[in-house]
C-alpha cells in the first residue's frame, strides 16, 4: 500500500470487518496504530499486543449502509433517521458528562453515493454542521486526536 499510494497506512479496517487473533499482533508489529474492525462502543480505546498498543476506533454495523440497505432492505429515509437519531444521543450525553463521542457512519460510494440515495447523506451531514463543536473527521484524523490526547504513540 505505502509503495501504491506513497504513504504508509496508519490505520486498518479489515475486509468484511474479518480477522483472527493473530490479527492484532501482525498489524502492530506491521506498525499500524489503530484499527476499526471491533463493533463496539463511541470512544476509542487502547488494547494491548505482544507488539505495542493499538488504538481501537468506534465502528458501527448498525449505521452502516450496506446491512441497512442492501441486506435488511430499508429505505434511505430510515438509514437517515437511524443515524440522527445516534447522533442526537451521542451529542446529549457528550453534553452532560463532557466527554466527546463518535457517531460512527459507514458508508460506501457505491451505494450512499447513488443519485437516489445521496440526498439523504447530505442532509445527515448539513443536520450534524449545524452543532458547534462536532467536527467531521476520517479515522486518521481521530487517531490523531485521541493519540495526542492520550499519548499512546510516540
Amino acid at each position: 500500500l505505502e509503495a501504491f499510494t506513497g504513504t504508509r497506512p496508519v490505520g486498518w479496517l479489515g475486509p468484511g470487518l474479518t480477522q483472527t487473533e493473530d490479527t492484532p499482533e501482525n498489524l502492530a508489529e506491521a506498525g499500524v496504530k489503530y484499527i476499526g474492525d471491533w463493533v463496539y462502543d463511541d470512544e476509542p480505546t487502547i488494547i494491548s499486543t505482544a507488539n505495542g498498543p493499538l488504538v481501537t476506533l468506534p465502528y458501527t454495523v448498525e449505521l452502516n449502509d450496506i446491512p441497512m440497505m442492501i441486506v435488511q432492505h430499508h429505505e434511505s429515509a430510515y438509514w437517515k433517521e437511524r443515524v440522527l437519531e445516534q447522533f442526537r444521543r451521542l451529542l446529549q450525553e457528550a453534553e452532560e458528562d463532557g466527554r466527546p463521542r463518535i457517531c460512527s457512519i459507514a458508508i460506501h460510494p457505491y451505494i450512499s453515493g447513488q443519485p437516489h440515495r445521496i440526498r439523504f447523506l447530505e442532509e445527515i451531514y448539513a443536520e450534524v454542521a449545524k452543532h458547534p463543536g462536532v467536527a467531521h473527521l476520517n479515522g486518521a484524523e481521530i487517531y490523531q486526536w485521541f493519540n495526542a490526547a492520550k499519548g499512546v504513540h510516540a
